[in-house]
């Protein structure tokens, strides 16, 4: 349990001591206390000052400084308490505090304050309890044009500011607002009615501060001066004890360097003169302001002597240094990176040396279903760039390759969230003059312009677009955003459909992997299946030849550097020119044939034929609960003490990880965790072949502690803990989610499904029979739940990892199931009999809306209105949640729950038809509160904001217990690793009688790898700055968050970070694989190199060939070896810099190697 509390708490206490004999009374004694910002081990710690000599003797052996003591004697003593209530009085007042003076600007490396934009007017500034965030008004003297008393409104969400600071020595009442990311900026107007002679207040969000001038580049932070000393105090106080804003009172003055005259925007259009990968480096740096344009410019010359001399090796060598650059301007251990200080040789050539191996680290993805792309996010205020980074290929990129010349724009808040409207602002100003002229005139990223090309339907979602700028190929000629669009197929009959045309275009924009070119006389066109109603029983799917679906697989295996082993899927959601959905094996279909469907028809493409692969049934998937799926089940009447169990049985799972590492390979694994670092089996070959433990003695020889470890862990128990409260995301043993699936065979009636479920890496085989309830994800329905019967035929056993569904009766059981189709909609079996339904409801159907038109065959504009509708008006999100407080107070079947699920299966359709749910039909709630399990991680839930729900969902959410947790940086002397366990548990594997040694890596050998880890370290530290929610180069994901795969910081959108997190593995993966690879003999085959890890492949076949047993006995020694260097080139690094960033996961990368090996040894024994 922990106590907050505050200097005032702890002198109200002191009081109570200093404040009777043996000390004076009368005047009361003058004291100060200050408290530092960190913990020790005893908790937390600080400084008592005390006004005389005598009084600090007798009160045990206090501390004080003269300067301290001089303030004490001119000042007289205030009552706290008194002082505490009078602040209390003034918060409970909410008026805000009147400013004399402010500007916006950023803390410069030398500790002073750089003030570069600042808004004529008077101003004010208040602490938003009910929003929890700070906000300050500035009101201007002239007058817009409709409006009256114009205010721009900034306002800081407290998760964007890092402290706010001020100074103790400070003449003037100042204080700063040290900030990581942007505030809001909005403008707010009394807008009079002509018609009426009615007034209202209108909201707008805005660019900045000043309307249609964008804000300075990092300009973070704010200055306010007030207008006197009691002011600033009471607004510190709010802050402290209402908003939890740490509070750093600097012993020394903070000076400001008045810089507003000096800007200018920058000029960077010699960039397009650069190779693009290097101009994008350069301009990047300045974006991120580790170089100013004026550097950037000075370096124009250089620029081009380093490209004329390296070639493409320019761009890294670039990027390194100003990694270097970076990690100068901060003092932080950890950040900085491992520097060969023992070198003598000059900057440049080392720089040289170093990224010709940062080169090789970074060879070409692996497999064609990822590629390197560039990124750029666009907020309201700034704009970033980055890359290249990992990320999933598609068709377009495949195909006309050149990954330079095509940019995802993500338009972003300030925090990460989606851009979106809501009940207080508007954005559609906003929308007009920051964002549409980026969507119809291009943006100029590196000196070339790019426009808009298209976007995947997840794209739009996320409110991501692709760009592209025109290019020379060398097949088809020079191209450009319009040509490539007119090259994906033939979009004639949707020329009036703008919404439909940019979703059939998005097609060709799906995350796929690639396998063959079908040939025409391969593609067979079949009619649907319908019901004696006219309905369509195979929405979405259809059959394809074994022989065929055989071909596709081990062509798109062929593509990976890990291909999967054992049989061929028994169905592929794919896409193939204008078609998509998804495909299932028929063993009564010869030769090589692919059938089309009309329901799979969107378009025609006879010239694209590519089979491209987005799913597939290859494992069964785990079964989740969710908040809407628990709602619905607790009204059918399902079992809660059940799931009551289940959640104890989560949150037990989640606490045990930290106590046995083979508990935590088990929960890592089934939470699909730490998989890039291959944490599951590191862990599993450190308990069964090193014999160590954790969370044990410490004089025992077999336990270790090893800083990374435990903060990983700690990561993950709070990520599943996290999950577990804040969306109920409780695990159900023995039920499954498979892809959907028609039944070409009709050999189901109406009621009837087909599953079995086969994982051949865990031997798991199932055949499901008897009653199950099936559903699929999103629910809020009654009927989105159904209870069917699973039986067995003949015809279907040669399909696993699918659930067939019957294509009789009148309606498809798909389509009960939340409107489900069969195009690539996963499904939920529940097989526990404890957990299904004890009654069913009708299925919920609803009527369509029309398509949106155009009068005119649309073209590229029409497209960019419709991307804006659907920014102002994708209200699904908002649907859902208002679903959850209506069930809460009622139950799903209530009106209004009703009729949201109406208007979700609208919302849900808005992408593909073009028109929108509108905000103000939706059903009205009569109170602000909500149920305490929908509030936001880290919220306050004790004010009067929210209420104790009764329902199940509130119950879980109280049950579970979590602790916001960031991992801390070690400060401690000696090495974090526990390196000598390790390496003494390594000695007593039996290694000799392997053919394996722990001998000193040769001179050679251990540059090698210590040129290898500080490449290493430099890419995981740009991966950590990539995935933070501010966006800021000072700040970075931890080495333990990105180890264990998850994000800690509290983001406002779930959505958001679960995108960053899935981006931010595959990047490591990448990295890791990368690093990997370096390790292995020279002489190693590919197979070696790749069998990769016990999570994906654990049954030891590490070599086929085993009549060669020297040549693969000494490909095992070599590579051992090599791990092992690497590993001593990371306790080497630990020793001499404790807290360096990178060292300790490469050290992980290098033992994980070893335990393979030494397996691999013993099975040639």
């Amino acid at each position: 349990m922990e106590l907050y509390m505050t200097e005032d708490d702890v002198k109200v206490e002191l009081a109570k001591i200093l404040h009777k004999p043996p000390f004076p009374l009368e005047p009361p004694l003058n004291f100060g206390v200050y408290l530092f910002k960190k913990y020790n081990t005893r908790g937390k710690a600080g400084i008592l000052t005390l006004p005389t000599e005598s009084a600090g003797r007798t009160f045990l052996r206090a501390y004080g400084t003269t300067e301290k003591v001089d303030i004490l004697n001119l000042q007289p003593w205030r009552d706290p308490q008194a002082l505490r209530a009078e602040k209390e009085k003034r918060i409970q007042a909410g008026k805000p505090y009147e400013l004399a003076s402010f500007a916006f600007g950023s803390f410069l490396p030398d500790g002073s304050f750089s003030s570069e934009c600042i808004a004529q007017g008077v101003a004010d500034i208040a602490c938003d309890l009910e929003r929890r965030q700070q906000s300050q008004h500035s009101h201007s003297d002239d007058d817009i044009l409709g409006a009256s008393n114009p205010t721009s409104t900034v306002s800081y969400p407290t998760s964007a500011i890092d402290s706010i600071v001020d100074s103790r020595k400070a003449d003037r009442p100042v204080l700063f607002i040290r900030a990581n990311t942007f505030p809001f900026f909005a403008t707010e107007a009394h807008v009079y009615s002509m018609y009426n002679g009615t007034e209202r207040q209108e909201s707008k969000r805005s660019q900045g501060l000043i309307p249609d001038t964008p804000m300075p580049p990092g300009c973070f932070s704010l200055v306010c001066t007030f207008e006197n000393e009691e002011d600033k105090e009471a607004f510190i106080y709010a802050c402290r004890t209402r908003l939890r804003i740490r509070h750093n009172s600097r012993a020394t003055d903070v000076p400001i360097q008045d810089n507003t005259s000096t800007l200018t925007a920058p000029n960077l259009d010699f960039l397009g003169d650069l190779p693009f990968e290097l101009a994008f480096e350069v301009e990047k740096a300045v974006t991120n302001r580790t170089l100013r344009p004026s550097d950037a410019q000075s370096l124009r010359g250089t620029l081009d002597n380093l490209y004329k001399t390296h070639g493409d090796a320019a761009a890294p060598i670039f990027r390194s240094f100003v990694a270097l650059l970076e990690d100068e301007g901060t003092n932080s251990a950890s950040r900085r990176k491992l520097r060969s200080q023992r070198r003598d040789r000059p900057l440049p050539t080392a720089l040289v040396d170093r990224l010709m191996h940062a080169a090789r680290l970074a060879p070409a993805p692996a497999g064609a279903g990822v590629s390197y792309s560039y990124h750029m996010i666009l907020t309201p205020t700034r704009y970033i760039l980055e890359g290249p980074v990992i990320d999933q290929s598609n068709s377009v990129l495949r195909r006309f390759g050149h990954h330079e010349c095509f940019l995802r724009v993500s338009f972003q808040d300030e925090n990460r969230s989606k851009l979106r409207r809501d009940m207080d602002s508007s954005i559609t100003e906003l929308l007009a003059k920051r964002y549409r002229p980026a969507l119809l005139k291009g943006c100029i990223v590196a000196g070339r312009r790019y426009y808009l090309l298209g976007y995947s339907m997840s794209g739009l979602k996320e409110h991501s677009l692709w760009f592209v700028t025109p290019f020379l190929d060398d097949e088809e000629g020079m191209l450009d955003a319009q040509t490539i669009r007119e090259s994906l197929g033939d979009f004639s009959q949707l020329q009036h459909q703008p919404a439909r045309l940019g979703a059939r275009w998005s097609q060709a924009f799906s995350a796929t992997d690639p396998s063959i070119t079908v040939a025409l006389d391969q593609i067979e066109r079949i009619d649907d299946q319908k019901s004696p109603v006219g309905t369509v029983m195979t929405d979405g799917c259809s059959p394809i030849s074994t022989e065929l679906a055989r071909e596709i697989w081990r062509a798109n295996q062929r593509t990976k550097k890990n291909p999967a082993r054992g049989r061929v899927p028994s169905a592929f959601q794919f896409r193939l020119g204008g078609a998509k959905g998804m495909v299932v094996q028929d063993p009564t279909l010869e030769g090589r044939v692919v059938c089309i469907r009309p329901s799979q028809r969107k378009f025609e493409a006879p010239n694209n034929r590519t089979f491209d692969i987005q799913s597939t049934s290859m494992r069964p998937k785990a079964m989740f609960f969710n908040r809407p799926l628990i709602v619905v089940m607790e009204y059918l009447g399902l079992n809660t003490e059940r799931v009551i169990e289940l959640q104890d049985r989560s949150i037990n799972e989640a606490r045990s990880i930290r106590t046995s590492l083979k508990d935590a390979s088990k929960v890592l694994q089934q939470h699909g965790m730490g998989t890039s670092f291959h944490l599951p089996s590191l862990f599993r070959n450190m308990s069964s072949i090193l014999q160590l433990k954790i969370g044990g003695e410490m004089d025992d020889d077999t336990n270790l502690y090893n800083d990374l470890i435990v903060n990983s862990l700690h990561c993950a128990e709070t990520h599943i803990l996290r999950e577990l409260k804040y969306r109920a995301h409780i695990a159900v043993p023995g039920s499954f989610t498979l892809l959907g699936v028609s039944d070409e065979w009709d050999c189901l009636d109406e009621g009837e499904i087909y599953a079995t479920v086969q994982d051949e890496k865990t031997g798991l085989y199932q055949e499901i029979t008897g009653e199950v309830a099936i559903t699929r994800s999103p629910q809020i329905h009654p009927g989105d739940v159904q209870v069917v019967t699973a039986v067995r035929r003949p015809e279907l056993e040669h399909l696993t990892n699918v659930v067939v569904f019957s294509c009789r009766g009148d309606r498809p059981l798909a389509s009960c199931l939340g409107g489900g189709d069969l195009d690539g909609d996963d499904f939920n079996l529940i097989l526990d009999p404890e957990l299904l339904p004890q009654t069913v409801a009708i299925p919920g159907a609803y009527q369509s809306l029309p398509i949106k038109t155009t009068p005119h065959p649309c073209g590229i504009e029409d497209v960019v209105d419709f991307i804006f509708d659907y920014i102002e008006a994708d209200l699904l999100g908002v649907i859902a949640i208002s679903h959850l407080r209506f069930s809460d107070l009622a139950d799903p079947s209530c009106k209004e729950c009703l009729e949201l699920a109406q208007f979700a299966s609208h919302a849900v359709d808005f992408p593909k038809t073009g028109t929108p749910v509108k905000m103000q039909d939706l059903p009205r709630h009569r109170s602000r509160t909500k149920p305490d399990f929908l509030a936001r991680e880290g919220a306050d839930i004790g004010g009067e904001g929210y209420y104790n729900s009764s329902k199940l969902l509130g119950q879980l959410f109280r049950r579970v217990p979590v602790n916001d947790w960031i991992p801390g940086e070690w400060n401690e002397a000696q090495s974090p690793s526990g390196g000598d366990v390790i390496e003494r548990a390594l000695g007593r594997a039996g290694l000799y009688g392997l053919g394996l040694s722990l001998a000193a890596p040769s001179e050679e050998l251990h540059e090698e790898m210590y040129h290898l880890l500080e490449d290493y370290c430099q890419q995981l530290l740009a991966i950590g700055r990539t995935h933070t929610v501010s966006k800021n180069k000072d700040i970075y994901v931890s080495e333990a968050e990105l180890v264990s795969g998850t994000i800690m910081a509290n983001w406002p959108d779930h959505h958001r970070r679960r995108e960053a997190v899935g981006a931010m593995n595959l990047q490591t993966h990448e990295l890791v694989r990368a690093v990997r690879v370096e390790m292995r003999a020279s002489n190693a085959t590919n197979r070696e190199d790749e069998e990769e890890d016990d999570d994906f492949s654990d049954d030891g076949g590490w070599y086929d060939d085993e009549d060669d047993y020297y040549r693969e006995t000494r490909l095992i020694a070599e590579s051992f070896k090599r791990a092992w260097a690497a590993w001593c080139a990371a306790e080497e690094a630990l020793r001499e810099h404790p807290a360096s960033y990178g060292p300790q996961s490469f050290g992980f990368i290098a033992l994980g190697r070893m335990l393979e090996l030494i397996k691999a040894a013993k099975q040639l024994v």
